[in-house]
């Protein structure tokens, strides 16, 4: 999924060369080449670094300046992986460096390419994963906030939406049905809950097929949450490919949808469907230029999805 991040991201010649230095002597050899990662929106270096020994790492490395937030989401990364350890299916740090104002975190360098939705093999390969990190990480092996926490704010959007508002209006059903969908959307923070850690953020530019493997990258948004609580946010994001099924066929392709409460599912869907809409027209970020487009794609197809189970009764 190229969703433009690498677009407006550093490049190996933007760093300062004082943090060039830092992250060779943590490699252990010079950097011979970079090549900076497509997909996902930090605005931060994301680069495959070949090394001189003939080594390749990958590397993430932000400033307090280089964008809103960024360094300290980068620092979450770090201490998240650092709590869970080794795991089959995450990647792995191998080294960190932060000096307060710029901070950078070296990975295991993963061969591969992330899975295309459209493949229906690629797309079961993701499942799989999906299932096999729900099993493998409930219960949580670390402490760590509730998704109702950490999305408070973002996931409560419709309780001061009204009639009228841009992000209502972009889907007419939403518009006609606002008070439904905001009772709806209500108990979206008793349906989210669970014992197991949940990623936060698992969408297809998340992961990476290598060889019989799924590596799952980006820990930043780590949570307590149901099972399928990742699964069912990821869903907007990949029915956005070509020749992928209806959103209700794609969740329930997963094992994930089977033992999911209905009714749980829809009041989350139309939580995260007000979180989408009424992003999407707020104004542009400067360092994430195309993050506003991306939301309003998943919104409205959120919004669908929202409305064919509220009419199908799956409330």
């Amino acid at each position: 999924m190229d969703v433009h991040g690498g677009r407006s991201r550093l490049a190996w010649t933007d760093l300062p060369p004082h943090v060039r230095d830092r992250i060779e002597a943590h490699a252990g050899a010079p950097v011979r080449a970079a090549t900076t990662a497509l997909g996902g929106f930090s605005p931060g270096l994301a680069s495959t670094l070949e090394l001189a020994d003939g080594r390749t790492v990958f590397a993430k490395a932000v400033g307090s300046e280089t964008g809103p937030g960024s360094a300290d989401l980068l620092r979450r990364e770090r201490a998240n992986l650092e709590r869970l350890g080794p795991l089959p299916f995450a990647s792995r740090v191998i080294g960190a460096h932060d000096d307060g104002d710029w901070v950078f975190v070296l990975f295991e360098h993963v061969r591969g390419h992330a899975p295309r939705p459209s493949v229906p093999a690629e797309r079961a390969r993701m499942i799989r994963a999906f299932e096999e990190a729900a099993a493998s990480l409930t219960p949580s092996p670390i402490i760590a906030e509730t998704f109702a926490a950490t999305a408070a704010g973002d996931m409560s959007r419709w309780c001061h939406a009204e009639r009228g508002d841009a992000g209502v209006e972009l889907d007419p059903w939403i518009a006609a049905n606002l008070e439904a969908v905001r009772s709806l959307a209500s108990r979206w923070a008793d349906a989210s809950s669970g014992s197991g850690l949940r990623h936060g953020d698992l969408r297809a530019d998340n992961m990476l097929l290598s060889g019989d493997d799924v590596v799952i990258v980006d820990w930043t948004e780590v949570c307590l949450g149901a099972p399928w609580l990742d699964w069912l946010l990821a869903v907007p994001s990949v029915c956005l490919f070509p020749d992928t099924p209806p959103p209700e066929a794609t969740f329930r392709e997963s094992s994930l949808s089977h033992s999911a409460p209905p009714g749980d599912v829809t009041s989350v869907l139309a939580a995260v469907t007000g979180y989408f809409l009424t992003s999407s027209v707020l104004p542009v970020v400067p360092a994430l230029p195309t993050l506003r487009d991306f939301q309003r794609a998943q919104g409205l197809v959120a919004a669908e999805w929202l409305r064919e189970r509220v009419e199908a009764g799956l409330v």
